[in-house]
């Protein structure tokens, strides 16, 4: 069993960049966003997101998987133990970004904090302190998508 970890800031293509990586890998995706409730300790209403259970995520991912290859949606998906292959996505074009997290309905506070997290590259620097094998994609700008297959499957 692989698992790639496809993970970045909200709103830089995480979603987008799995739906087509499951079609043409034909890996099993496992969109984290359905079981946030499932795996947290709780909601922190300060912060608008639920505080997240490491033990409650590998469980839930070994769960998922069933021995499949598997690509796992989630700006938290770079914390998981076993990842052969790590994805992170980031948005140089911080404009765009905002953009896309205030068409998301995001409180100018949780704006703010995604922005903050893509400038000092905070999913980025948890997957190198990881150990993860890391390829970055800036979605800010164009990128082959043909060419990102090729860079997987050196790595896989």
């Amino acid at each position: 069993m692989k698992v790639i970890a496809i993970t970045g800031t909200p709103g830089t293509g995480k979603s987008t960049l799995t739906k087509y990586l499951e079609k043409k890998l034909k890996f099993a995706r496992l969109d984290l966003h359905h079981y946030y409730k499932q795996i947290s300790t709780g909601y922190d209403r300060s912060k608008q997101c639920y505080d997240i259970d490491l033990k409650k995520l590998e469980k839930l991912v070994k769960e998922k998987s069933k021995g499949e290859n598997l690509i796992v949606d989630s700006h938290i998906s770079h914390l998981l133990k076993k990842v052969d292959l790590c994805i992170v996505l980031t948005c140089s074009d911080l404009k765009k970004l905002e953009k896309r997290l205030q068409d998301r309905k995001y409180s100018k506070k949780k704006v703010r904090e995604n922005l903050d997290a893509e400038i000092f590259q905070i999913c980025l620097n948890e997957s190198k302190e990881r150990k993860h094998k890391i390829i970055t994609i800036d979605t800010g700008k164009r990128f082959g998508k043909g060419e990102l297959i090729k860079k997987i499957a050196k790595f896989l």
